[in-house]
């Protein structure tokens, strides 16, 4: 090979390494949060917007910031409700408050969730019921809507249905409409122009393909065996190949074409052990699309992703499990097998290079371990038993931990054969692996996972 060529080859291999061009700042929200969520609001999502107001909102107030965008201080976000059924359904979660009762406290609306938190809100119309006016640059629904998105600090997309919100922004063959290319367009114009925010289904919807429906041990079940739905197959986003009431339909998930304002190489899920485990799920979905690292993020809990300097910040009051596939290795078998995972959990504070891979935590690092015994978990996927596996492995004696996943059983409905599997899950800390804890909070960098 010539000097010309070798020096065009090493160009080339610079610039297929070389990070993507700086944009704005994403915050990856896990859904249920908390309304009175200060961490995850104000010191998350609003400082991100660099606009953040020089007043500490009182929280109980819905009057904190004005509503003219041309003169407030407040950080402008845009609130997309599309997830929802319906532009009445999406209008009515903005602008009206869920009552307590006996059993639930008072829940906001999302104006009056914004305002306490310092933010000055807008509503955008699009819904799935009207997205041929109201996401379209020739309209004056879709104009109006426009203009608001270019002079947001901040849009956030609410939880609900994620596939309505692809629905509504992407078109029959999956191009952006008027709406989503004008977002697309502040993305781009560099770091700091804006954040964009999605919680629960919303940040799915951020992903470059999402996935969902389903539950670990059915994606692990299935083989990581995801087909892709086109965007006009909406309403059935799941696993359609044995109809609409079979097991693999409830069980094993699907995926779409989203949004892609997350990295390439980064998969988001959400509720992601507070509710039900899914490192399952996660796990198989990145083998599926064949990305290598993913973020699972919890309920009540926030990152801030700057993809300018490529690092993945916590707020909130739960839990971002990292899962890194660079060095697994996929087993033979008649379900998803693997090995050499990586596991990492951050709790708020911590930060994540994903190009580095550094975790970065101010806890104090484990010496002594604190238990004696090792902790095996019967049902894994259930709620917290796989943060529970993670962050005893780091602070016990022994070097391993087994976490069993039973054959789901259900009283109703289609079942699993009588010969499915037990699967499992082998946690071990190795050289590589790295314990913190501080003020009843872990932080563990590294866990070897095994699924068998």
């Amino acid at each position: 090979m010539n000097k010309a060529i070798t020096s065009l080859v090493g160009t080339l291999l610079l610039a297929l390494a070389a990070p993507p061009a700086t944009a704005g700042k994403l915050f990856l929200s896990g859904g249920a949060y908390d309304d009175a969520n200060v961490d995850l609001f104000v010191n998350g999502l609003r400082k991100a917007t660099g606009r953040d107001a020089s007043f500490t909102p009182v929280i109980t107030s819905t009057a904190n910031c004005g509503t003219n965008w041309a003169t407030t201080a407040c950080p402008r976000i845009a609130v997309v409700t599309a997830a929802k059924d319906s532009y009445a359904t999406g209008l009515d979660a903005f602008q009206n408050d869920i009552p307590a009762t006996s059993t639930t406290s008072l829940k906001r609306g999302y104006y009056n969730l914004f305002q306490t938190h310092g933010f000055s809100p807008k509503f955008i119309t699009a819904h799935v019921d009207n997205y041929g006016v109201h996401a379209s640059a020739s309209t004056p629904e879709g104009q109006a809507n426009i203009a608001i998105l270019n002079q947001a600090d901040a849009v956030w997309f609410v939880g609900g249905d994620q596939a309505k919100i692809i629905r509504t922004f992407l078109t029959d063959t999956g191009a952006d409409s008027g709406i989503a290319a004008a977002l697309r367009a502040r993305w781009a114009n560099g770091s700091g122009s804006i954040v964009i925010a999605g919680d629960s289904a919303g940040n799915h919807a951020l992903n470059v393909t999402m996935h969902a429906a389903g539950v670990s041990y059915g994606y692990l079940y299935y083989g990581a065996d995801l087909p892709s739905t086109p965007v006009t197959g909406w309403q059935t986003l799941g696993d359609t190949r044995d109809g609409t009431t079979s097991l693999r339909y409830l069980e094993n998930g699907a995926t779409m074409k989203a949004l892609g304002f997350l990295p390439a190489g980064i998969l988001s899920d959400t509720h992601f052990d507070t509710r039900s485990g899914r490192l399952g799920r996660l796990a198989a979905a990145l083998r599926s699309l064949g990305v290598q690292q993913g973020f699972g993020v919890d309920e009540n809990t926030g990152v801030v992703v700057d993809t300018s300097a490529q690092t993945a910040t916590v707020y909130g009051a739960n839990k971002l499990l990292i899962v890194d596939t660079a060095a697994a290795s996929v087993q033979t078998g008649t379900y998803y097998k693997v090995n050499g995972l990586r596991v990492s959990l951050l709790t708020p504070g911590d930060k994540y290079n994903y190009a580095t891979k550094v975790v970065t935590s101010s806890k104090s690092a484990i010496g002594t371990p604190y238990y004696s015994t090792y902790y095996d978990s019967s049902d894994i996927f259930s709620s917290l038993e796989t943060s529970k596996s993670l962050t005893r492995v780091v602070d016990q004696t022994p070097t391993t931990n087994i976490g069993t996943a039973p054959v789901p059983a259900y009283t109703s409905g289609p079942t699993y054969p009588s010969g499915a599997p037990v699967i499992k899950l082998r946690f071990t800390r190795d050289a590589t692996t790295k314990g913190y804890y501080s003020g009843g909070k872990y932080t563990v960098d590294k866990v070897k996972v095994d699924i068998y």
